[in-house]
């Protein structure tokens, strides 16, 4: 009977570990609990058949099986899944430093004294995910993995991965250290002093690393946002600027057709109204756009277009606002996609076509459809998303890799589609969910 609660006991503290950490490195769903309660039931059982002799070797292969089933039930958030893997392992790893510690102050190895203990480490692990969750404290955001690590400057996101992944390894190395060095210390009252020792110093080591992690996270983050911001207000301040520019030269319009009327110049007056309307519907066609930094973006690339005599076509006829992704991602995958067009078209003469771009609304979301004359082999379209993948030199292939990943964060979907000779970049985004 005492052995089956110690075991119970055991089980219930790696159970709350594992939630725990999942709580704060990502949400917690009925799969990712249902699956905790399977290691909390074969932790438990592990236990009592071997009377907590190797439990430890025996818990570190469940972990890595506990991970592996998490990758393959969802293959995105690796990193996440890497640092939950992390996380938890260095937890029970701290867990058994204080059984051993517990263990040197039981005289005649588990007992009611030992259950007692265990109860205590339970009752304290238990109150901190209370408290964690009722105050919905979470160690990073939902989003913290594609934010941090799939930066679109390959360098940025090699020096990341590096530090973040020294970082994690470090921790455990040091506590793996620690715990191996249990096994050489004798069962003193010296040795209680010095496992006691252990223990804390363990317990605080694990709360500074992954404090620094968690400032290493956001304050890259925060970085990057605010070098979209940057890019945002200068976008902003370009189609501002042309705004105005095209209402200071409003009145100048007016007087020249006035004059061309009074002159009886009526073909001419017709030639030059006709201009002022081409230029001002090259405005009109990205203001149903919500966000002005998007309809700046638009403006930006159809003049970049425009100066290389590649002409841009929009038919806009939904805002785009209430989509789950934020505006700077919207205009991550827009940009990319005008960016890759746009390349396309520069070397080649036939520019009849030139690029239309396509954003409406759909069942649950809305669409964007960007179109050009497509020059390659069609073989390699299946591989446009791949990350890496390029056909163009001087190019990293990271443009279309991240747009499908942006799409597929939010459950969207992005993919290819010909018609005839006309290549279409196809984005599904679905609205926001609102709980």
């Amino acid at each position: 009977m005492l052995q089956l609660g110690i075991s119970m006991a055991f089980g219930l503290t790696v159970g709350i570990i594992m939630s725990l950490v999942l709580w704060l490195n990502t949400k917690l769903n009925l799969v990712e609990l249902f699956m905790v309660m399977i290691f909390v039931f074969l932790s438990s059982i592990v236990w009592n058949f071997t009377s907590g002799k190797f439990t430890d070797i025996t818990l570190l292969a469940l972990m890595v099986v506990w991970t592996l089933a998490r990758l393959l039930i969802d293959k995105w958030r690796v990193f996440e899944k890497i640092l939950t893997f992390t996380m938890s392992t260095i937890l029970v790893l701290n867990y058994y430093i204080y059984l051993t510690f517990i263990g040197l102050r039981v005289e005649n190895g588990m007992s009611i004294t030992s259950l007692i203990y265990m109860i205590v480490y339970l009752a304290i692990i238990a109150a901190v995910f209370f408290i964690v969750w009722l105050q919905k404290v979470s160690f990073f955001s939902n989003t913290w993995v594609k934010d941090f690590f799939y930066h679109e400057d390959p360098k940025v996101k090699s020096n990341r991965t590096i530090i973040f992944t020294f970082l994690i390894v470090l921790t455990l190395v040091i506590i793996m250290g620690i715990y191996i060095s249990l096994g050489v210390i004798s069962e003193t009252e010296k040795a209680v002093f010095y496992i006691g020792f252990e223990f804390f110093f363990s317990f605080a080591y694990i709360f500074i690393s992954f404090a620094m992690l968690k400032m290493l996270v956001e304050y890259s983050i925060l970085s990057d946002v605010s070098e979209q911001e940057k890019q945002h207000q200068k976008e902003l301040k370009s189609f501002i600027k042309m705004i105005r520019a095209q209402r200071h030269d409003f009145n100048l319009h007016l007087h020249a057709v006035n004059g061309l009327l009074e002159a009886g110049k009526f073909e001419e007056c017709k030639e030059y109204v006709n201009k002022m309307v081409t230029e001002t519907e090259y405005v009109n066609e990205v203001l149903p756009i919500y966000d002005t930094s998007i309809s700046a973006m638009l403006y930006a690339y159809r003049s970049d277009a425009e100066s290389k005599g590649i002409h841009m076509d929009f038919d806009i006829t939904t805002n785009l606002k209430g989509l789950a992704p934020e505006a700077y991602e919207i205009n991550r995958i827009i940009g990319n996609l005008l960016q890759n067009a746009i390349d396309e078209l520069s070397s080649e003469k036939d520019r009849e076509y030139g690029i239309k771009v396509k954003i409406y609304e759909s069942s649950g979301g809305s669409v964007i459809d960007i179109s050009n004359k497509f020059f390659g082999d069609e073989s390699e379209i299946s591989h446009f998303f791949d990350y890496n993948y390029s056909l163009k030199k001087q190019h990293e292939g990271l443009g279309l890799s991240t747009v499908q990943r942006i799409a597929e964060s939010y459950k969207g979907m992005a993919y290819v589609e010909m018609d005839e000779d006309i290549i279409h970049f196809i984005v599904r985004l679905p609205k926001k969910t609102y709980k």
